[in-house]
């Protein structure tokens, strides 16, 4: 009998690629084209001002020359660490590199970075920040042409003179080369050929990346505040909350008590008002800036929805029952657990006095409080959201999607707490995000409203009476109209394509 495998916590639905290397731990070693940039940036640099043949035809002028004065373990092919370690070396190969497109490349390089590098240069050489960051910028993606084209000059003059069965080095032109499947081709042999290469020095650009995280301005996104307050009174949302507000407050005229047992009745009216107060609390949240409460609130709001409507879809006054003496059991929990807790009189006082309040104010004998520690029901969230709408519904979709809100996984800590540097010499790097104000874009305000209309809309589904079809119309028309008004929001300001960042200009 096979022992069964213990589960874990994690659970990841992982690739076949990454399947196929479980029975050889170890074989597969991390690549990251991040930690190795700096190794071609004097290339990137090179390829901004000159023309691709010419960058070629220097790399292999350097390449040969070195190679034929040193010989290194392995063929020098011109990345960055071990050509500043030879120039330390050897004199000689900075000017040759000086008669060749890479002379203001390494003038920049070595000026910038003259403090960590140590290498002697002119004092005539004119700082040329934009180059720097241009060399940067254009191969930050490992998949942009510039890095493809950096990857691939490397590789092919490290396999000159050698056999080339596929032909995977004999592409001469930029065209040539940026074809997908010769991109492809890159990609997939550069890290276990030049990627693990021993010229290579990882502490050297992990070096020249702490350098730039320093002693390089810091870049902070744009301030979004007047953009977003145009987007909100461009799609209305104040009038459609104002709207809605009203429609809201003809739903509470209806009594719920000659519909529902008292009980019920009751929960029913408890759902309603919190969903959709909070749901105008929300489209404040939004108007004010407060877009990580307002997506916290938005949770909130979509699990007491599906809870709400699969109570009212299985029509058991014990489900409903049970979801009071649940509260009850709780408040009992703490206040034992309190009392447990301290040896303090007055504070185990105070915990009884809790627990003896919650069973009073819930009208029923201290004897018939369980305990609760676990769940309300026996089903979870995922199950109720099914059993109402069906597998793949949206309503748990988004109430799955914004738990990382909740749980403050790291998405949501980058997005609001912390600013992005949209300079590309730091990488991306996260700083304190200095902006008080927290955007959300005003996608919870839109389905906060549709949620609140759409519990309104259940409720009433269940109430057979003429007198209140007008209102139904009504909520159905705000509905269609919310929704229209969500989708040329989506349409004009969440699909369209990102604009690439606006270079500085060279006298910044």
């Amino acid at each position: 009998m096979t022992r069964k495998k213990n589960k874990g916590r994690v659970r990841q639905t992982r690739t076949s690629w990454q399947k196929t290397f479980d029975p050889h731990p170890g074989l597969l070693q991390p690549f990251s084209w991040s930690s190795r940039i700096p190794e071609v940036l004097h290339i990137s640099m090179a390829l901004i001002e000159n023309d691709y043949q010419v960058v070629k035809s220097d790399l292999y002028q350097i390449s040969d020359y070195v190679n034929l004065k040193h010989k290194t373990k392995r063929k020098f092919h011109f990345n960055l660490s071990h050509t500043i370690r030879l120039i330390k070396e050897d004199g000689s190969i900075l000017e040759k590199i000086n008669t060749t497109c890479f002379k203001k490349t390494f003038e920049q390089i070595l000026l910038f970075y003259k403090r960590y590098l140590d290498v002697e240069i002119e004092e005539s050489v004119v700082p040329n920040f934009r180059l720097l960051l241009l060399g940067h910028k254009q191969i930050l993606d490992g998949r942009s042409d510039t890095s493809i084209l950096c990857k691939y000059l490397i590789m092919q003059y490290e396999h000159k003179g050698r056999q080339d069965p596929f032909g995977m080095y004999i592409f001469n032109s930029k065209e040539e080369i940026l074809k997908l499947q010769n991109v492809s081709m890159v990609m997939a042999s550069f890290a276990p050929s030049i990627g693990q290469s021993e010229n290579l020095d990882l502490d050297f650009c992990e070096d020249i990346w702490m350098f730039n995280y320093s002693l390089v301005p810091f870049m902070p996104p744009k301030d979004d505040t007047i953009a977003e307050e145009e987007h909100f009174k461009e799609m209305g949302i104040q009038e459609l909350a104002d709207e809605f507000k009203e429609l809201y407050s003809q739903f509470r005229d209806i009594n719920l008590l000659i519909i529902y047992p008292k009980p019920i009745a009751e929960i029913n009216m408890g759902f309603v008002s919190r969903i959709c107060n909070l749901s105008l609390d929300v489209v404040e949240f939004v108007r004010t800036h407060k877009g990580e409460i307002a997506e916290l609130v938005f949770r909130t709001i979509l699990e007491n929805f599906i809870v709400a409507s699969w109570l009212l879809k299985k029509k058991d006054p014990k489900l409903h029952q049970r979801f009071r003496e649940f509260s009850t059991g709780r408040e009992r929990f703490f206040g034992e657990k309190i009392a447990q807790q301290t040896d303090d009189p007055a504070m185990k006082e105070e915990a009884h006095d809790i627990v003896d309040k919650a069973i009073k104010d819930a009208g029923v004998r201290e004897f018939d409080v369980a305990t609760e520690r676990g769940d309300i029901f026996e089903i979870s969230i995922g199950q109720m959201a099914t059993e109402v709408w069906g597998e793949d519904n949206l309503n748990y979709f988004l109430y799955k999607r914004m738990s990382e809100v909740t749980h403050g996984q790291w998405r949501v800590i980058a997005k609001y707490h912390l600013a992005k540097s949209l300079n590309p010499m730091q990488n991306g790097l996260y700083r304190y995000n200095e902006n008080q104000n927290r955007f959300a874009g005003l996608v919870p305000a839109f389905i906060s409203l549709g949620t609140s209309i759409d519990m309104l809309r259940t409720i009433m589904a269940d109430i057979k009476d003429g007198e209140l079809e007008i209102l139904k119309e009504k909520l159905d028309a705000l509905h269609d109209t919310l929704w229209k008004r969500y989708m040329t929001y989506y349409d004009k300001y969440i699909k369209k394509p990102t604009e690439d960042i606006p270079e500085k200009k060279e006298e910044d």
